[in-house]
């Protein structure tokens, strides 16, 4: 499969970074690896402490007050890194692509 294709698609679809890695660029894609990975635990720490304030102020079980105390809770943070992941994630992509587009031709430039 061509590089200009697998590379993006391994990159939205499996872990943002492992494009750039499949297209030679190493160091780029072992830090957006690092960056998701840095995003990830931020993001699994923030949840771990809304679950861990929800359980605290209600002691039933209901749902339906457990869904008015997680109105309550301020989830900008949540809503940040999220878009900072989405920010990397179409990055990795694009960059994939244009890289690997530009590996094809080299390649066929070089066999011509």
């Amino acid at each position: 499969m061509k590089k200009y294709i697998l590379a993006p698609l391994c990159s939205a679809f499996v872990i943002p970074g492992l494009g750039q890695i499949l297209n030679h660029e190493i160091r780029k894609g072992v830090l957006i690896l690092g960056a998701v990975f840095l995003l990830f635990v931020a993001g699994s720490i923030k949840l771990a402490f809304v679950v861990k304030s929800l359980l605290r102020q209600s002691s039933t079980s209901d749902p339906a007050l457990l869904m008015e105390s997680l109105k309550g809770e301020h989830l900008g943070s949540i809503w940040v890194l999220l878009a900072i992941f989405s920010l990397i994630w179409v990055y990795s992509v694009a960059d994939a692509f244009l890289a690997g587009r530009r590996l094809e031709r080299n390649q066929g430039a070089k066999g011509s």
